[in-house]
């Protein structure tokens, strides 16, 4: 990276669609890179550097059909040097407290993904000295705090992570709920697990789009929009606010 590249410890997993030019909240695009993981291509990942305040990578990312393999994702951000991962999705909401436009904080998940890599385990021997067995929290607790002073009227969610594309049955609607999941989306998990084996922090902000298949539709009137408005808006104050990763206790020492 040239010299006079600001560097940026963060990268944003973006998984909710927004139309290119609202990415200049975080300032102009001053680079651009394509990364070669074990796992796959990655990008094109954009830097982008406000005059004051910390810099971000910005990765498109999408749980489709086709969609990025997590580990090459995760990978990415640490041929980066970014040491902190914030991955945004738009979600599904599985109880009626919780409706179209609602922005939430994850505080815990639920794996529920089944064709999906979980670990890098024996996939990339760069990574095979990370300690795996440490107890520290798989959603890091400094990013989370800074997410809810930068959008104080954001819930705690629990997120359960699914395979894409198809929607949940109205069964499985209640089945989720039963379990004390909040909302579910494609596009959180098993990325989270995956940062913490790697040594990174990772945190997920959503944006309610979808209700639940087991409750009546509402007819949409412009939240969504509105709300992924709202969270972009208040994002660069949420760079401001975050510490830097350092000792943070969701990182993994190398052994």
């Amino acid at each position: 990276m040239p010299s006079d590249i600001p560097q940026a410890d963060l990268s944003l997993l973006l998984a909710v669609f927004l139309p290119p030019a609202a990415l200049d909240v975080f300032g102009p695009l001053v680079a651009e890179r394509t990364l070669d993981t074990p796992f796959g291509p990655v990008g094109p990942v954009g830097l982008r550097a406000r005059s004051r305040g910390p810099a971000i990578w910005v990765q498109p990312y999408s749980g489709s059909p086709v969609r990025t393999d997590p580990r090459a994702a995760i990978h990415a951000a640490l041929q980066l040097d970014a040491r902190q991962i914030l991955g945004w999705d738009a979600c599904v909401s599985l109880t009626p407290t919780l409706q179209r436009g609602q922005i939430a904080i994850v505080s815990d998940y639920i794996d529920w993904t089944r064709s999906l890599p979980h670990t890098f385990a024996g996939a990339d021997a760069s990574l095979e000295q990370i300690d795996q067995t440490a107890q520290r929290p798989v959603i890091c607790p400094r990013l989370s705090a800074a997410l809810r002073r930068a959008m104080p009227d954001a819930v705690d969610v629990v997120y359960l992570g699914m395979d894409g594309p198809r929607r949940e049955t109205a069964a499985e609607a209640r089945m989720f709920a039963q379990w004390g999941a909040d909302v579910a989306g494609y596009n959180l998990v098993p990325e989270a697990a995956l940062a913490q084996e790697a040594g990174l922090c990772y945190a997920g902000l959503v944006t309610v789009a979808e209700i639940g298949a087991d409750r009546a539709q509402p007819d949409p009137h412009g939240e969504v929009r509105a709300a992924l408005g709202a969270a972009l808006a208040a994002l660069p104050n949420f760079l401001d606010k975050v510490s830097p990763a350092g000792e943070c206790v969701c990182r993994a020492p190398l052994l």
